[in-house]
């Protein structure tokens, strides 16, 4: 009996969901060449055939997890406008606690210069704040945008902490990052003083 051979194609999603399977205890620049080709089945060379280094693999994997964080985080069409935020944000939670390791190696990844996690994860980010600026009653211009963007790192930063050390119950946190954005909501909306 003969096996079909893989298409480019297929062995690029196989071994990019390898790298999925990894991620929740490996951070993605810890991900080993050796390790996912060994989990495929073929050699280290083969793997570079695919993925001409091991950036471009590793840029692969984060636009793939991003994409499931975007799948399980952003708000589903029909969604009231009134729940988006705060499912946005409990659901967030719950995925950074569960795969806290990679999301940190996801925005160190980003803030470290790297430029294909970098536009990655400033996608993700917007998409994100896309839904914030959504659930509040702000019109979209530079400073609210910029305010938003203020607050997802303050709250991403918070919820990274939390995960790590929880000073607060679980719906303190939600209610926190809620209330920030509020007021912020509040301060957007006054004009700016003169100088």
């Amino acid at each position: 009996m003969t096996t079909a051979r893989r298409t480019a194609d297929d062995r690029r999603a196989q071994l990019v969901e390898i790298g999925l399977e990894l991620l929740p205890t490996t951070p993605v620049q810890d991900l080993t060449i050796d390790e996912v080709a060994r989990r495929a089945g073929i050699s280290r060379s083969l793997l570079f055939h695919y993925f001409a280094t091991k950036a471009e693999y590793y840029t692969a994997v984060m636009n793939a997890a991003a994409a499931v964080l975007r799948d399980h985080v952003v708000p589903r069409p029909g969604t009231p406008l009134t729940g988006q935020l705060p499912g946005m944000l409990d659901r967030f939670v719950s995925w950074v606690e569960t795969y806290r390791d990679s999301y940190v190696a996801f925005v160190r990844g980003a803030h470290a210069g790297d430029p294909g996690i970098a536009e990655v994860y400033g996608a993700t980010r917007e998409e994100l704040v896309e839904v914030a600026l959504a659930a509040v009653p702000l019109p979209d211009g530079a400073r609210q945008r910029q305010l938003v963007r203020s607050w997802f790192a303050f709250t991403e930063d918070l919820v990274l902490q939390w995960t790590r050390e929880p000073t607060m119950t679980r719906e303190e946190l939600l209610d926190l990052v809620v209330d920030v954005l509020t007021r912020l909501t509040v301060r957007a909306e006054q004009p700016a003083a003169p100088r």
